[in-house]
């Protein structure tokens, strides 16, 4: 069991062996998301141990949770996660794909710290489940950005938070999806010993301000 002590509350946190260990990245998506008044229903992707939306769930009583995984063994360690946090009242689950998820609701908010490592020699030696958790693509961005365009042809309006990696992600990449009329801020920058982070915002269903 793991405890992580917040600024109003502590969460407990069990995980099952092969599901992602909360990290640098996680605990930044977690600051960086911002939830207004207005907000009522967040979709969570790839939910791991459950932890984004645990913490923001604690602290907007009012909203409603749907966090999503494809791996059966990360579903049971939310569902134990969400018990543990006395939060399973505000918080539904289910194990499916991400875009499975999302195709039939109209969530205000959809958070996924997606894979965002490309492929090479080193992640190419990974084990297939850890392929799945960590590699977004060959320049490993690809994943984050194929669901950016789906959102975006379903021309529903939803802010989007996500996260790219300098390992392969430029500024062009983000210049080059502003001119293809995407609605996109880097919102933080986080500094880690082999990459950066960029926690990004994507208004869908707003033209880029240019």
């Amino acid at each position: 069991m793991v405890k992580y002590d917040f600024p109003k509350y502590q969460i407990v946190l069990e995980i099952e062996e092969d599901v992602y260990f909360p990290a640098e990245d996680t605990f930044a998506l977690i600051d960086a998301i911002q939830l207004e008044d207005n907000h009522k229903f967040v979709v969570e992707l790839g939910g791991g141990t459950g932890i984004i939306s645990i913490v923001l769930a604690k602290g907007h009583p009012t909203v409603r949770f749907l966090i999503t995984d494809i791996s059966f063994r990360a579903v049971k360690t939310i569902e134990n996660n969400i018990v543990l946090n006395e939060i399973k009242n505000q918080i539904d689950l289910i194990c499916m794909d991400k875009l499975e998820a999302i195709e039939h609701l109209s969530p205000d908010i959809i958070i996924w710290n997606p894979p965002y490592l490309p492929i090479d020699d080193e992640t190419d030696n990974l084990k297939a489940l850890e392929k799945l958790m960590l590699i977004g693509g060959n320049k490993g961005f690809e994943q984050a950005y194929k669901l950016i365009q789906y959102l975006k042809s379903q021309n529903n309006q939803v802010i989007f938070y996500t996260i790219f990696s300098s390992v392969g992600t430029t500024e062009s990449t983000f210049t080059q999806m502003r001119k293809e009329g995407t609605n996109i801020e880097i919102i933080d920058e986080v500094n880690l010993f082999f990459e950066k982070l960029y926690l990004v915002k994507v208004n869908v269903g707003e033209k880029n301000r240019k």
